[in-house]
């Protein structure tokens, strides 16, 4: 499941936002999830996952954080997102 998340992460679009996630980002970022995790939860399971693993990363991250962060290794990837991760892994 990480790998998937690693993979949501950097298939965002490239944008600037002061204060979160610009809704390109959001839109580029539920669009990577919500298929993948279909297969693995379901439909409805998948909207609610991706739905809070972007609220909760848009919450936290600019874009141009973001930018950052996925041009780091996988490792640092994963353990910037993996708050979002485990949090709505638990609200599904």
């Amino acid at each position: 499941m990480e790998k998937l998340f690693l993979l949501f992460i950097i298939s965002l679009l490239f944008s600037n936002n002061s204060f979160a996630m610009s809704e390109g980002y959001e839109k580029s970022f539920y669009n990577g999830c919500y298929p993948e995790s279909k297969q693995y939860l379901g439909s409805e399971k998948a909207k609610i996952y991706c739905t809070c693993v972007i609220k909760m990363i848009s919450k936290r991250y600019t874009d141009k954080n973001i930018d950052i962060i996925t041009q780091k290794s996988q490792e640092y990837q994963l353990q910037a997102f993996n708050f979002a991760s485990i949090d709505c892994n638990d609200k599904v």
